[in-house]
């Protein structure tokens, strides 16, 4: 969804309409219709505000021309034809139809036919009235009145009219004229607004939100038609709110009288404080009445009054789009009945009380998009199409994790990144990373600057600062402490959609409104962070206080500075050395602190301060300091009048304090996993204390006596205090602990009988203590709700459960897995407690149970390993989960017939279980069944599961076995199954069920279960990870579903399913079949399980010739070519886990291309590959542990590309030399190749291109046999010593990158090269008869190459010949030939007179010649990342006798790590100097990299010089 109304304020016309002159046009037949129905109609559309045209009030008779009413038909949108009995008498009106069904087939011009008085059939066949009409008209032919083929004309126009959907008077109403009228006046404005639809900019993910707030709006269903309803759609500023409402607007608004987008309220009254409110209203009206002429009045009362009066009968759509004050609501729409019966009031707001306190009847809160949908929005703005360009991929994810699913940051950073290079991509990131977006933040900041009070603006900033993922009621406390009333104030929060909470009672925001906050106490301090008012950013903290430089402005600091090491102490500093960590980073001085006066909130971890507490800040609320390295609170550590809350988790506490210094106002006090710490503080100094939180202090052994003193401790948590052995007696005395957690107090042995006085406590934990018994107190425990005591040490004594826990009437949580409690031992008025929602009874050994069924709130039943249990009694028909796996002797189970809302069953490992009485009957509501190990399962009940299973997403059935049922159509003994939808045919494709067998070899937790549905031909691919774990060894079956609305799947869509694994699970076979008009039942409730992830462009399939698929992470076999007989091309490009190529690929008979670039976990190919006789191209570059391509590759006849770069071959087959149509071989790169392993004949090849770079051979076989070889290919062959006998028809060698090559072939034959590149061969003397062949030259690259003899580069320089692009390059050492005449030894230009022509001479050109080098301030990476284009130098030659200038780039820059020389020359045909010519040459690069030294120029007369045509 686009997050922001770009529409203009008013709804009802489009910018579209303006090519419109007129709504309507009515063709009539005058004298029949005119004062008459076609009157009464022209009234009727005029009154609603549609603009008809008439002939008698547009036009004057004089002006009663053909091309003025052809005008107007043509600027029309509707066409209303009123046939009547003389109608076809008219020659005119029959112009006007002619001209109407030509525009209706050209433009689409809407047409509604009306039959007044006449039958349709004598329209279309020209019968009755109009075949008296025709009689005449057919006698005009004759008289020359008309044309024979007019009058054809007019019986075809007339037929296509009447087959058009028309209205009859006599079927409508019992001929009631007044009422056709009104019903055609509701078609025109249906058909008329479906041109008015206010623009939407991409609709993305918007189908989904729709269905929901369309089933608010409640509009279609018959029943709802005469009640007014108002709807609210609430969210953070662009969240997609506007553009939702305009989508229900574009949808609805032709079922509606009247209707009116109201936009952008706020800024609208905003900037016109006095006018716009009543400007609103006027619109309104306007709007919906279509008045002809603006209805006026000058007050917001007068407003109201007229918004009463003339719409409480009109049944109107009414969009109120940003909306944020009650007043704005009142002036426009108080009240419902406003409006006429079925008028539907929707408001967006930022602000969900505004919506409670006008008592809209639905809110919906817009929320923000997937990943998916993110990804499609911001393609959408960057891309300009809805997936991003390949390369992108990566930068798109992280701009979407930025965005956080906010569709105007979506769209603002997508178009901002538009037509950006990677590059810009990146520096954009990094400097979001540092601030957000201006653009964005502008939006987002009119919900803060809007909230009413300044403390809840402080609240908003405390909480971005400060407190984001922590608990709402513990802050609600601390912002309490700082004067904030935060209860109402995070409530305002929330409801302005600034915070919001988590199903864990956690704070969260979203990061850009986190990094909104953060900005504006950034622009408060002007950027400075001694200023700040709060300090969050790691580097400011530690600069105010490394400076000491911080101000009484400062009120919250955050210093973190942890490494996440839950270490203790010692153990913890030591690691911190071993990483090398800077203790000094983590060390400041007390004294640091002094200043900062006005500090509440202040959070330290891995912090140490040094020095005296005695000026440190005396007015904190908060503070929360984890491994606080002291070992106890010091004594100068001031008094804390203020303080709420002390956290000093992971401390190194021994003693909390010798004196308290923390008085009144402590309610929160953590002292968790402070593992020194053996007793707790004395609690009588802070009476006002409600949680206590001492989990996993380990060694505790004693819990102060005072504690049952503390009036108002609600929450005392002793988790893993493994020490612990008791409570003092006075604990149980308390009259306001609510909460008692003692799991994993291994040495905790006995609760005390004075446990029932406690008459406030409602959840005791006590898993895995030493307790043996329960005192018979707990029965006076009125309020206890949740009682847990699972897996005790030891064995438990006879009694250790009272014999009755009927009294325990509010428990709705008893676990008490883990006891070995026997039926004797059980309690048996169980199922009396009537209020209990979860049961855990799990690892006993009782045989049987009582009776659960009047459990009625009974949600989840725990039995699992209960191995003697035979039989579960009759259950509650409102169970949702139950869960008895491992129930070994379990052979009866209840009929489930009447469980309506049973969702998971869990029977795994009951073997003697044969069937589940009337499972069947409740499948509908049921998201798993797990099943395994349960192999006496009948084949009636195996089917009626299997086939009436109808949920979709997460979950699914497992059971024992691995055969796909029979009612598969499509099986495949494999991983993978292919299959293309067949037509629909006038049924409608619900989704698929899908099932495989499979073995596991593993009792993991995880087995990694991944669905990959590639849709082949739209090159779409959507993973499904809805499988869930699976943690026993064996052979078992899944089956499950996916819906239509997530696949997507179309008429004749190639469909590849694979099932994804890890290396503990093999899939025996996979089937699907597709499910065709079948109530499909989609999983919600664990709908946040699923991960459904799109990866756009991955596969293409067209019309099965070719397979296309590039980078997929996830692809790790082929798909079964066999449903595949005419391919073409197969490309699993970048499919760097593709492992196996399907066999069948041998026998495609039309196979030309396979492309296997970049999978690097390809091994081989099938030997079937080899046979193949159509494969032309094998691309298998970037394939690493491709070892051995097979000798049969020399059957393939028809092989001519065959490009092995960086694979692992070791050696070329022999074979290979059978390939006659071979013309391109590459092996760079294959680190195993050596000079053993090219085959010594390969004369009988008709190579044209060998390319052999980065290799290690030593030595080659002879080329010479090669005769069609164009291109050699040896750079970087490092330990290359000698290149063999070369074709004389070779045009380029490449063998740059060669330090140890010393000898090279003769060249005095080599005619046809063209190109030689032998950089860095710094063994290389000469090129033996290189200047026999400098005639067919165009360049020479020997850079590097600093032993060349001075003959050699004498006799290369001095017979140079060619023109243009090109040129010789050596090393720098050599310098500016002495033969030439005009030398610059400093710079880069030189100036000169060209001679007279003296004794005949032609002046043929000029060879130039330079030095240069890199610019030193640039790198050499920098260098690298420019163009081609970029690289060239320019050598500006200007004559200043003739005034002109010639630009030539016909030089490159080279490898710039060095001094290089280059000559090269330019022919006089293009200069075209003369005797007495001034001329300067001057050179200069394209780029900053490089800086010109010496520069030379010779005048070629009379010589040879050839124009170097291919790079003109």
């Amino acid at each position: 969804m686009d997050a922001r109304n770009k529409a203009s304020s008013s709804s009802s016309r489009s910018s579209s309409s303006k090519r419109w002159k007129y709504q309507v046009f009515l063709s009539f037949r005058g004298e029949d219709t005119r004062k008459g129905f076609t009157g009464h109609l022209h009234a009727a559309l005029s009154d609603d505000g549609i603009r008809a045209f008439l002939d008698d009030n547009e036009l004057e008779r004089a002006e009663f021309i053909k091309t003025q009413l052809e005008q107007a038909i043509d600027g029309s949108i509707i066409s209303i034809i009123v046939f009547s009995k003389s109608y076809a008498d008219s020659s005119w009106c029959l112009d006007e139809l002619v001209k109407i069904m030509e525009c209706r087939e050209r433009l689409g011009q809407q047409v509604i036919p009306l039959f007044y008085n006449v039958d349709s059939s004598d329209v279309r066949n020209q019968t009755g009235s109009f075949a008296q009409a025709f009689e005449k008209h057919e006698a005009g032919i004759c008289e020359g009145k008309h044309e024979k083929e007019k009058v054809q004309q007019w019986r075809n126009a007339l037929t296509q009219a009447a087959d058009v959907c028309g209205e009859d008077l006599k079927n409508a109403d019992n001929g009631h004229e007044a009422k056709f009228i009104k019903k055609i006046l509701g078609e025109v404005n249906k058909q008329l607004y479906s041109k008015y639809q206010l623009d939407i900019e991409h609709l993305v993910g918007i189908t989904s939100r729709m269905k929901v707030l369309s089933n608010h709006l409640d509009i279609e269903k018959s029943g709802s038609k005469d009640v007014v309803r108002m709807i609210g759609i609430w969210g953070m500023g662009g969240i997609g709110k506007t553009t939702l409402a305009k989508a229900i607007y574009n949808k609805f608004e032709g079922s509606f009288e009247g209707r009116s987008f109201l936009a952008n309220v706020r800024e609208v009254i905003a900037n016109q404080p006095i006018t716009g409110l009543v400007g609103l209203q006027k619109q309104l009206l306007n709007d919906i009445l279509k008045s002809k002429s603006d209805i006026k009045f000058d007050s917001v009362a007068k407003g109201i009054e007229m918004i009463r009066e003339r719409l409480h009968r009109k049944r109107a759509l009414v969009i109120i789009d940003d909306a944020d004050d009650l007043q704005q609501l009142k002036a426009i729409a108080r009240k419902p009945d406003w409006f006429g019966p079925g008028s539907r009031i929707i408001i967006t707001t930022r602000d969900k009380h505004l919506l409670e306190q006008v008592g809209v009847d639905n809110a919906y809160p817009a929320e923000g998009m997937d990943e998916e949908e993110a990804l499609e929005l911001f393609s959408w703005h960057a891309f300009k199409r809805g997936c991003p360009d390949q390369e992108y991929l990566d930068l798109s994810k992280r701009v979407i994790h930025y965005c956080q699913g906010l569709p105007l940051a979506l769209e603002v950073l997508g178009s901002f990144l538009n037509k950006r290079t990677a590059l810009q991509w990146e520096s954009q990131l990094e400097r979001l990373e540092r601030s957000p977006h201006e653009a964005i933040t502008k939006i987002l900041r009119i919900s803060f600057d809007g909230l009413p009070d300044r403390t809840d603006r402080n609240t908003f900033l405390d909480i971005s600062c400060f407190f984001i993922g922590m608990d709402k009621d513990y802050v609600t406390q601390i912002l309490d402490g700082c004067g904030f009333s935060a209860t109402i104030g995070i409530s305002v929060l929330i409801e302005r959609c600034l915070v919001t909470v988590s199903e864990q009672n956690k704070l969260m925001m979203h990061d850009l409104l986190r990094d909104m906050g953060r900005e504006i106490v950034y622009e408060n301090a002007q950027g400075h962070p001694e200023k700040f008012s709060r300090l969050w950013k790691r580097k400011d903290v530690i600069d105010v206080l490394s400076d000491e430089s911080g101000t009484e402005e400062i009120e919250g600091v955050t210093l973190d500075l942890d490494f996440h090491l839950d270490l203790h102490g010692d153990l913890r500093w030591e690691l911190l050395r071993d990483l090398h960590w800077d203790l000094d980073l983590t060390r400041f001085s007390a004294q640091a602190f002094a200043n900062l006066k006005k500090l509440r909130l202040l959070h330290l971890s891995n912090v140490e301060l040094t020095g005296e507490y005695k000026d440190f800040p005396k007015k904190l609320i908060w503070l929360r300091w984890k491994y606080f390295p002291l070992e106890s609170i010091p004594d100068d550590f001031p008094m804390q009048p203020k303080l709420v809350a002390l956290d000093l988790k992971y401390s190194d506490l021994k003693i909390v304090w010798k004196n308290c210094k923390l008085h009144q106002n402590l309610k929160i006090l953590n002292l968790s996993y402070s593992y020194e710490l053996t007793k707790s503080p004395d609690f009588s100094k802070i009476q006002n204390l409600k949680e206590l939180i001492l989990q996993s202090c380990w060694s505790l052994s004693e819990v102060h006596s005072s504690i049952g003193d503390l009036g108002r401790l609600s929450l005392v948590n002793l988790e893993c205090c493994y020490a612990l052995r008791d409570l003092p007696l006075n604990f149980y005395n308390s009259k306001s602990i609510e909460t008692l957690l003692l799991n994993r107090c291994s040495c905790f042995e006995k609760l005390a009988e004075g446990l029932g006085d406690m008459v406030s406590l409602t959840t005791l934990k006590a898993d895995e203590t030493a307790i043996r018994q329960i005192p018979s107190s707990i029965l006076k425990l009125k309020k206890l709700k949740v009682f847990s005591l699972c897996h005790v040490k030891g064995s438990p004594s006879t009694n250790l459960l009272p014999p009755s826990l009927l009294s325990l009437s509010s428990l709705k949580e008893l676990a008490l897995a883990s006891w070995s409690l026997t039926d004797d031992a059980f309690p048996k008025d169980l199922g009396s407690l009537i209020s209990l929602k979860n049961l855990n009874l799990a690892g006993n050994d009782f045989c049987s149970l009582p009776s659960l069924s009047r459990l009625s709130q009974l949600q989840d039943l725990s039995l699992y390993d209960c191995k003697n249990l035979s039989a579960i009694p009759d259950l509650p028909t409102n169970l949702e989960v139950l869960r008895a796996g491992d129930c070994i002797a379990l052979e009866k189970m209840p009929d489930f017939s009447e469980l309506s809302n049973i969702r998971e069953l869990y029977l795994h490992d009951s073997g003697k279980l044969t069937e589940i009485p009337g499972l069947y009957k409740s499948l509908n509501s049921m998201t798993r069944i797990h099943m395994e190990k349960c192999t006496n399962l009948t084949a009636d009940f195996r089917k009626n599961i299997l086939q009436g299973w109808t949920s979709c997403g997460y979950g699914g059935i497992f059971l024992s076995g691995n055969d796909i049922p029979d009612w598969f159509r499509c099986v495949h003994d494999d991983d993978i199954v292919y299959f293309t939808v067949p037509q629909s045919v006038g049924r409608n494709l619900k989704g698929l069920t899908l099932s495989f067998g499979f073995s596991s070899s593993s009792k993991r937790s995880s087995l990694g279960f991944r669905i990959s549905i590639k849709n082949m031909t739209k090159g779409t691919e959507l993973e499904a990870r809805i499988i869930p774990d699976c943690r026993t060894k064996g052979y078992y079956l899944w089956q499950g579903q996916l819906s239509n609305d997530e696949l997507k799947l179309q008429d004749s869509d190639k469909v590849w399913i694979e099932i994804i694994v890890d290396k503990w699970v093999k899939v025996k076979k996979t089937g699907v079949s597709l499910v065709w008009d079948k109530f499909m039942n989609e999983n919600m409730i664990d709908y946040h399980l699923c991960a459904y992830e799109r990866r756009p462009s991955q596969y293409l399939v067209n019309d099965d010739d070719i397979i296309h698929v590039e980078c997929d992470n996830h692809i790790t076999k082929s798909p079964d070519l066999s449903y595949f007989p005419n391919l073409e091309k197969l490309i699993l490009k970048g499919c760097t886990w593709l492992i196996k190529v399907h066999s069948y690929i041998g026998d495609l008979g039309r196979l030309s291309l396979v492309n296997l670039e970049g999978c690097n976990n390809l091994e081989d190919l099938p030997l079937n590959f080899y046979k193949s006789k159509s494969i032309e191209t094998l691309l298998l570059n970037g394939c690493s542990r491709f070892q051995n391509l097979a000798d049969g590759v020399g059957d393939m006849v028809s092989l001519t590309i065959l490009e092995a770069d960086k694979t692992g071959i070791r050696q070329i087959p022999s074979s290979m030399v059978k390939l006659k149509k071979l013309r391109i071989l590459s092996l760079s790169g294959c680190w195993r190749l050596t000079e053993d392993a090219i085959p010594k004949d390969l004369r009988s090849l008709s190579l044209e291109h060998l390319l052999l770079v980065d290799n290690y051979f030593r030595s080659l076989p002879s080329l010479a046999g090669l005769s069609k070889l164009k291109v050699l290919c040896l750079n970087a062959c490092r330990d290359l010593r000698a290149i063999p006998d070369l074709p004389k028809n070779l045009c380029v060698l490449e063998a740059n990158g060669c330090p140890e090559l010393e000898t090279i072939p003769d060249f005095s034959e080599m005619s046809n090269m063209r190109e030689l590149y032998l950089c860095d061969s710094f063994k290389l003397t000469e090129v033996p008869g290189l200047d026999k062949s400098l005639n067919s030259m165009t360049r020479i690259h020997m850079e590097g190459c600093t032993n060349l003899t001075v003959d050699f580069r004498n006799n290369i320089l001095q017979r140079w010949t060619s023109c243009g692009f090109g040129g010789i390059y050596l090393n720098g050492i050599y310098d500016i030939p002495e033969w030439f005449k005009f030398v610059n030894n400093v710079d880069n230009f030189v100036f000169f007179e060209v001679p007279q022509r003296i004794l005949g001479r032609d002046l043929k050109g000029l060879t130039i010649c330079f030095v240069y080098s890199r610019f030193s301030r640039r790198s050499y990476w920098d260098y690298l990342e420019l163009e081609d284009s970029e690289r060239r130098i320019v050598i500006i030659v200007k004559n200043f006798t003739r005034q002109t200038a010639l630009h030539a780039r016909i030089a490159s820059v080279s490898l710039l790590e060095d001094h290089y020389l280059w000559q090269g020359q330019l022919s006089n045909d293009v200069l075209r100097l003369e005797g007495g010519d001034h001329v300067s040459i001057l050179v200069r690069s394209d780029n900053d990299f490089v800086r010109v030294k010496k520069t030379g120029v010779h005048l070629e007369w009379d010589k040879l010089m050839k124009e170097n045509m291919d790079h003109k």
